[in-house]
């Protein structure tokens, strides 16, 4: 049966958005073979993250064969289902998803990304179809690029992180270190030594980094941190930044994702931050326009006082779990308590 002009149109929005945000450089879009699909691509940020996507508008019918086919493919890390927003095609979407969980299957339904279309939406309207477009793309932005291939960054973690005063500039330059360190974690002592600060300034920036969720940490007492996906994103983002505000050449795709993160460029809020990086009030921290000039500034702090380079940040990234590289008393013990839980 053939799709509808608006079943074509739903399909390639999706793909289409996330081309387009991929001009930001904070992660690249690759297009992938369809096989049964309405839409797949490759999202690739540290690793590639694979997303398959099906279109509902005409033929509820086949609501349990799409979120089959997206569900039990094992190799999508994002499942998109873009639907007609009726009563029945919620119902059936509820009801299958419930089939699912009820059921012994491992599907991981936290994979599925639901974007809603209107019910009356007309394909042949060119209004209605930058309406629908532009709906389609704050939802990927929101959903899939924010929540799942940027580690989930928010507005809240950059207000945390710029509300640092003191040192300007030296808790982006500790996150920079870590993120290109060949070690798998980096300890206090080092990065002082490295920095060329104390080892308690370190201390209560490391601190913050966690708190904001760009660093984790692993074991306990003695700092041992590495980068996390949302610290090595917003790394990538400041490195925009920077460029952007250099040249004062301001991409759509990057302001869309500044609004996202409710911050917003104007060049005197940028000059009164330059004098009260070392300060901390609800004025600096706070408003967008100050927000955005303070972590401008603090670039601009750390890459001339340590020379970090945020354009082109070369990573380390380190998969796996690192319980595993514990000694064999340690994983002799973990093997037990997983016996024991079975039991």
């Amino acid at each position: 049966m053939a799709e509808s002009v608006e079943h074509q149109f739903l399909s390639n929005s999706a793909t289409a958005a996330l081309n387009e945000l991929s001009h930001t450089n904070l992660y690249a879009y690759v297009e992938a073979e369809r096989r049964k699909f309405d839409f797949a691509c490759e999202l690739i940020r540290d690793w590639s993250r694979p997303l398959v996507g099906q279109t509902l508008w005409n033929h509820t019918a086949g609501v349990d064969k799409d979120l089959r086919m997206l569900l039990l493919d094992r190799d999508a890390e994002i499942c998109v289902y873009i639907a007609r927003d009726t009563i029945k095609a919620r119902r059936l979407i509820s009801e299958v998803m419930k089939d699912f969980r009820d059921s012994s299957i491992s599907i991981e339904p936290h994979r599925l990304r639901i974007i809603w279309v209107p019910h009356d939406f007309d394909a042949d309207e060119e209004s209605q179809r930058d309406l629908i477009y532009q709906s389609i793309s704050d939802r990927v932005c929101n959903d899939i690029l924010m929540n799942v291939v940027f580690g989930n960054l928010t507005a809240a973690d950059v207000r945390f992180f710029i509300r640092t005063s003191g040192t300007a500039g030296l808790h982006l330059a500790i996150l920079h270190a870590i993120s290109v360190s060949p070690e798998r974690y980096s300890s206090n002592k080092e990065l002082a030594h490295q920095l060329g600060v104390s080892a308690g300034a370190i201390r209560e920036r490391l601190l913050r980094l966690l708190g904001c969720g760009f660093l984790s940490q692993f074991g306990g007492g003695a700092f041992l941190t590495q980068t996390t996906l949302k610290g090595r994103v917003f790394l990538d983002f400041c490195g925009q930044l920077e460029m952007q505000a250099a040249s004062d050449n301001w991409s759509a795709e990057l302001l869309h994702i500044m609004r996202l993160l409710d911050l917003h460029y104007a060049p005197s809020a940028l000059e009164r931050s330059k004098d009260s990086l070392h300060l901390a009030g609800p004025f600096l921290t706070e408003v967008p326009e100050m927000a955005t000039g303070r972590l401008i500034a603090t670039i601009t702090a750390a890459v001339d006082r340590w020379g970090i380079d945020l354009v082109s940040t070369q990573h380390h990234i380190w998969k796996g779990d690192p319980i595993e590289t514990a000694s064999p008393f340690i994983k002799n013990e973990i093997d037990k308590l997983r016996a024991e839980r079975r039991r």
